[in-house]
């Protein structure tokens, strides 16, 4: 087996989430359940202005942020059928989701995807990164919120290093939760499948006059999933995640103090799984008109279990950001340190990391300036310099060029520099005589050219197209020393990737509207000249060339609700899965103000399909109603 073979089966047996149900949804008492989900409570025209922080790390509107970003409301996120975190993303049609098994998820954007691939997305939740610096990935099964308490997630594909830092190379996700004031009372949801048991409740309630609180719990369990491309195993797992959000507001502050903890077990072997807490901190002031401050500091730590594999992460950060507008000049800056320690252990024995456990130092320091040239023209531009005791320093500008020709259209314009850095598993995982450590593996680079058009067609529909392309070098490869044992990862393939990612929304009538989506990929790697990689090119990932959506929403009346998506995917290679399209739905009854009643099924049109080629792990995805 080559390294990224092995690299890849050891940090997935450190630990090795299936949606639709029948349910009941409490809302909060005297909460108006029509309104959350009434179709025109979001006109196109407030659709297109519905507040964005991830462009630029300040508040503006989605049609005016130069980039391709893709935001899930919380009104989506109300009608989706989805009842985990990685199944709501399908929503998102610059996004590829392929599900692996029960608990693991491949999410990327503009190709890499695979399980030890996926490695070029940057995930936050609530300004908490979820990105494991010792896997280079998104451990998704770690993530179990109560997605009614989600706010909306803004989804960007694209370099974000500038604004974001490393690692943020071929996108962004940034998950925020409602405000605890907008959370009172209580909710509660429970669902039942033949795969699945979910349920959650969530109590909020003010603490004085200036500040509010909730409390929530979720639990489920989620039954295994059929063979696939490999060996059919149980890969069931059942677990809580349990926490709090407490706000305090004022007319120039706004202090948040969340926190979570959870626990989940697999059914493969007794006491494996996972748990983890984390607690955080944000303080934002409003200094005048035209500036603020905001500061945040968060500790997270994991452990993981998976046969007589263990892992841990512990990780504390913090970070200042200055908000200013001066004239022409819409400037944000902020510095910031994190700190790592890890922990790998494996009693298999063969693969190691050496040193076992380290402690990792970041620091970083960036400037960003969103320049008016005219009242119709504007172009950003900013750097980031991120320094890592492990890695070095990197240094990650983007220029951007943005043009309204009208309040309703927008064209944009941008070049950007993104990294991503070595994980101790690319540099130290040794295993002699087959596999040498790579001490001098270096970081994967990306020069990414992008343009796109964001605006409305009329009052009725809305459109957004982005071309891009990306120049890719460094990229992992696996090559023999002198000809033959051991192998070591080294940075020798290079290539480029171009494609087109498109989405509208149609409003047929107040009571129908329509989205449709299309994502369109092609890439060339080759290895470089004197290098010969005998994983044939694995690192860049098994990507489908196309895939399109379509979804329809419809208010059938005061009370009734149903929402219908379709997903065509485009068939992988190596070794090959079939192509396919799949279906869910979610019939919705609401009784009264602050009950509903709904039934939802994912995958309604197959009894199995196929997602991911992953030989080590890969099961099939079975219908659930």
């Amino acid at each position: 087996m080559s390294a990224p073979g092995w690299n890849l089966m050891m940090q997935r047996r450190l630990c090795p989430l299936l949606a639709g149900a029948a349910a009941i949804l409490f809302l909060p008492a005297g909460a108006n359940a029509a309104a959350e989900r009434n179709l025109n409570d979001l006109s196109i025209e407030e659709l297109a202005q519905v507040e964005v922080l991830s462009a630029s790390k300040r508040a503006e509107p989605l049609s005016q942020a130069p980039t391709s970003i893709f935001v899930i409301t919380n009104d989506d996120i109300m009608r989706s059928s989805a009842t985990t975190l990685p199944e709501l993303l399908r929503a998102a049609p610059n996004l590829q989701v392929q599900r692996i098994d029960t608990r693991e998820y491949s999410i990327t954007a503009r190709g890499f995807s695979g399980y030890d691939t996926a490695n070029k997305l940057l995930v936050r939740i609530d300004g908490r990164s979820i990105y494991s610096t010792l896997h280079s990935g998104v451990f998704w099964d770690l993530q179990n919120p109560l997605l009614e308490d989600l706010r909306q997630i803004e989804v960007i594909s694209g370099p974000g290093g500038t604004l974001y830092g490393t690692n943020a190379v071929n996108g962004v996700i940034n998950i925020s939760s409602k405000d605890s004031a907008d959370t009172l009372g209580l909710l509660a949801r429970g669902s039942s499948g033949e795969r699945e048991k979910d349920g959650g409740v969530r109590y909020g309630f003010r603490i004085g006059p200036a500040a509010t609180l909730r409390v929530y719990g979720t639990y489920f369990d989620r039954g295994d999933q059929p063979a696939g491309v490999y060996k059919d195993y149980d890969d069931g797992f059942h677990g809580y995640q349990a926490g709090f959000r407490g706000d305090i507001a004022s007319a120039r502050d706004h202090v948040t103090v969340q926190g979570d903890i959870f626990g989940n077990w697999t059914r493969l072997l007794a006491g494996d799984g996972n748990w983890g807490h984390n607690l955080l901190a944000r303080w934002t002031r409003q200094l005048d008109d035209s500036s603020s401050v905001e500061v945040q500091t968060y500790y997270d730590d994991y452990r993981r279990h998976f046969i007589t594999v263990r892992d841990s992460l512990e990780t504390f950060d913090a970070e200042a950001q200055y908000n200013r507008t001066l004239g022409a000049h819409a400037l944000v800056g902020g510095l910031g340190l994190r700190t790592t320690r890890d922990n790998f252990f494996n009693g298999l024995g063969g693969f190691l990391l050496d040193p076992q456990s380290a402690r990792l130092w970041f620091f970083n320091a960036f400037l960003q300036d969103k320049i008016a040239l005219s009242p119709s023209l504007s172009l950003t531009a900013g750097a980031k310099l991120e320094r890592s005791s492990f890695t070095g320093a990197e240094l990650l500008p983007n220029l951007r060029i943005a043009w309204h020709p009208s309040s309703t259209a927008l064209f944009w314009a941008a070049a950007s520099r993104a990294v991503r850095t070595p994980s101790r598993a690319d540099r130290e995982l040794t295993g002699l005589p087959i596999l040498a450590p790579s001490s001098d593996f270096q970081s994967e680079k990306l020069i990414a050219l992008e343009t796109g058009y964001r605006g409305q067609l009329s009052r009725t529909s809305t459109l957004s197209v982005t071309f891009f392309y990306n120049l890719y070098d460094d990229i992992r490869s696996t090559e023999l020393t002198h000809g033959g044992l051991p192998i070591q990862l080294r940075n020798g393939l290079r290539g480029h990737t171009y494609g087109l990612e498109a989405w509208a929304t149609q409003q047929l009538a107040p009571w129908w509207r329509l989205n449709a989506g299309i994502n369109l990929l092609a890439k060339d790697f080759r290895a470089r000249p004197g290098a010969t990689d005998i994983a044939a090119m694995s690192a860049v990932g098994r990507d489908p060339n196309h895939q399109l959506m379509l979804k329809s929403q419809m208010d059938l009346g005061q009370r009734l609700t149903l929402d219908v998506g379709l997903r065509a995917i485009d068939s992988l290679k190596q070794p090959s899965i079939p192509a396919y399209t799949e279906a869910n739905a979610r019939l919705g009854f609401r009784v009264g103000d602050s009950l509903e009643l709904f039934v939802a099924g994912e995958n309604l049109l197959h009894d199995r399909h196929l997602e991911s080629n992953d030989t080590d792990q890969g099961q099939a995805v079975a219908r659930i109603v």
